[in-house]
């Protein structure tokens, strides 16, 4: 999931756009929140492929924009806040975060920050209910090893 702020600007415009353009598409039966993020999440895809960069992760937005789209009632009741982001993401676990490959980062990032449910990130990937679980357990236990990299750096 690689964009700066403009791609994302883009990638939201055209998410809402094509999600209202193909409601009538829509079943009640399946989740909302998912159905969005599929959306928006082929979007995302769609400018990483058009802008050749799909290894690397960036964050370019302001503290504000970040607090603003962090009070939408996305996650429920999981409070996402511009300082938790940015004191979680220190330069090392933000070096963790880009190894991970595409699959992996979107399945952790749906997970951690999109409070989704396996079967709505199987749904917005488009992969079976296994590849989430073991996209979700490889990145984890890359994340874990980085944390416990880093603790071990600095207790030195």
């Amino acid at each position: 999931m690689v964009f700066d702020r403009r791609d994302f600007e883009d990638a939201l415009q055209n998410a809402v756009l094509r999600a209202f353009r193909a409601f009538d598409r829509y079943h009640d039966d399946a989740s909302f929140r998912a159905w969005m993020f599929k959306i928006l999440t082929n979007e995302i895809f769609a400018i990483n492929r058009k802008r050749g960069r799909v290894a690397e992760f960036e964050v370019s937005v302001e503290p504000e924009e970040m607090e603003e789209f962090a009070s939408l009632d996305f996650a429920g009741d999981v409070p996402l806040s511009w300082e938790t982001l940015a004191d979680t993401l220190d330069e090392e676990l933000l070096a963790a975060l880009q190894s991970l490959n595409q699959s992996e980062r979107a399945v952790l990032l749906m997970r951690a920050i999109g409070d989704l449910r396996y079967r709505e990130i199987s749904e917005c990937l488009g992969i079976p209910l296994g590849s989430v679980m073991g996209n979700l357990s490889r990145a984890r236990q890359k994340m874990r090893d980085a944390i416990l990299r880093a603790q071990r750096r600095e207790s030195l």
